[in-house]
């Protein structure tokens, strides 16, 4: 029988002895301690540092623009590189946490994205930094990945859902940080003072994370059994636990952590469906991103009626995201989803019979935020119920890759739409289309699971 077939059988010499516990079990029947809090502190920050570096490129073009003497557009190619690492990033170096762990690779990642994004700063040519872009992009994908599975590997599964999509969200603090911070720091140091920045902080988090956060137990328990390490992460989770007590379930330690155990029985058709429900939304969500300010103006708005319209989808996007991780927890993710992507839908659909008004449609925007938006920041706690904690990094990682096929293609889209002269509101409300197949997955992933 081959290994990964018996993911859900009870092998025969596994079983665990009396007066032991599950891992799982244990941290279900603790309330949040001081090190579950920590380890999720540091692991936000990690993801804070993805939004502040995605948006502080786009923030640096104009003083690039100037100070080198090209337009604009010229930089798109260092846009799209970041994009680019991100995907090649969480596929090929996120399920090295499964091996190496979470917290290693996480600080490792932290420094690469340290000393590329100072490495910017240093760029003189466009190919230069773009090429830094790629390594920078790459090191967070893969750190995004195992910020989230370290984040789970301490969450109680009651909470685990809203509490990783909590997590997620602060893509949009950093993103927020880089606005405050970046204009003053380009109008006082110049376009490199923003990098520099934004390089110095990931430094000063991966030494915080080696020197004073712990390994995840899970991880240690799967691969390294008799280390040292798993009775001092249990004295900071659970003292009057004692270390030889304490096991991890059979059917995760039959699971050797390589992408081949995603497509093993019993998580095939999940893993598809997952992957379908994050292509789909990222496709709507970066067309939006992309071209929703365009759209506007197209369908007569002024331009800056059309911009801020976007703080309404980027506000319901923040409030839908720590919903719906709310509601993923008491009433199961994909009913959850698979309720908010048929909302989004509907709202998208209204866009062709609502009159166009700012009040109007920036209401719909707004739901639409929630349901787009806010469904990638929740979508990504799926994974956390999908997959036990010995593939986790690898079905994060694969995952926002898969994403990145719907984030890169939806633009271009976008944009052959409009050349082509499609009615404005028959863009935005044919992402209605996107949006059912979202739902239709998340139900029939509900489905599959209780099968």
């Amino acid at each position: 029988m081959d290994r990964r077939d018996v993911i859900h059988s009870e092998p025969d010499s596994s079983r665990p002895a009396a007066g032991t516990v599950e891992i799982d079990d244990l941290i279900d029947s603790l309330p949040l301690c001081g090190v579950q809090k920590y380890v999720m502190v540091l692991c936000a920050l990690a993801v804070l540092f993805d939004g502040y570096d995605l948006q502080v490129m786009a923030l640096t073009v104009p003083a690039l623009s100037h100070a080198w003497s090209l337009s604009p557009s010229s930089f798109g190619t260092a846009l799209s590189a970041s994009l680019l690492g991100m995907g090649l990033g969480a596929a090929f170096m996120g399920p090295l946490g499964d091996r190496y762990g979470r917290r290693t690779v996480l600080a490792l990642t932290l420094v690469i994205v340290g000393f590329s994004s100072l490495a910017s700063a240093l760029a003189g040519t466009i190919w230069q930094l773009a090429l830094c872009r790629l390594f920078t992009g790459a090191a967070l994908g893969a750190g995004l990945a195992n910020a989230y599975a370290l984040a789970a590997d301490f969450m109680p599964r009651r909470r685990r859902a809203g509490l990783i999509t909590l997590t997620y969200c602060n893509t949009a603090t950093g993103a927020l940080v880089a606005g405050l911070i970046a204009p003053y720091a380009i109008a006082h140091g110049g376009w490199q003072a923003a990098f520099v920045i934004g390089g110095a902080l990931p430094l000063l988090l991966s030494v915080a994370l080696v020197t004073t956060a712990p390994e995840s137990i899970k991880f240690l328990l799967h691969r390294r059994p008799g280390s040292s390490a798993i009775a001092q992460v249990l004295a900071r989770l659970a003292p009057r636990v004692a270390v030889d007590t304490v096991y991890l379930a059979p059917h995760a330690k039959a699971l050797a952590g390589s992408v081949r155990d995603l497509f093993a029985t019993g998580f095939r058709t999940p893993t598809l469906l997952m992957w379908t429900g994050f292509a789909m939304n990222s496709f709507n969500l970066y067309l939006l991103v992309s071209w929703l300010p365009t759209l506007l103006t197209g369908a007569g708005w002024s331009a800056s009626q059309a911009i801020r319209a976007m703080s309404f989808n980027q506000l319901g996007g923040m409030i839908g995201g720590v919903s719906l991780g709310w509601m993923m927890d008491r009433f199961g993710p994909e009913r959850t989803l698979a309720s908010s992507f048929m909302v989004n839908a509907a709202a998208l659909a209204l866009f062709l019979v609502v009159p166009s008004g700012f009040l109007s449609w920036g209401a719909l925007l707004l739901v639409i935020g929630a349901g787009t938006g806010g469904a990638q920041f929740a979508i990504v706690s799926l994974a956390a119920t999908l997959y036990p904690s010995s593939i986790l990094a690898t079905g994060s990682g694969w995952a926002s890759a898969v994403a990145r096929i719907g984030a890169v293609a939806s633009p271009l889209v976008g944009g052959a739409l409009i050349a082509a002269g499609v009615n404005p509101t028959q863009v935005i409300a044919g992402l209605a289309g996107p949006a059912v197949i979202c739902a239709i997955s998340m139900l029939a992933l509900s489905r599959a699971r209780r099968a």
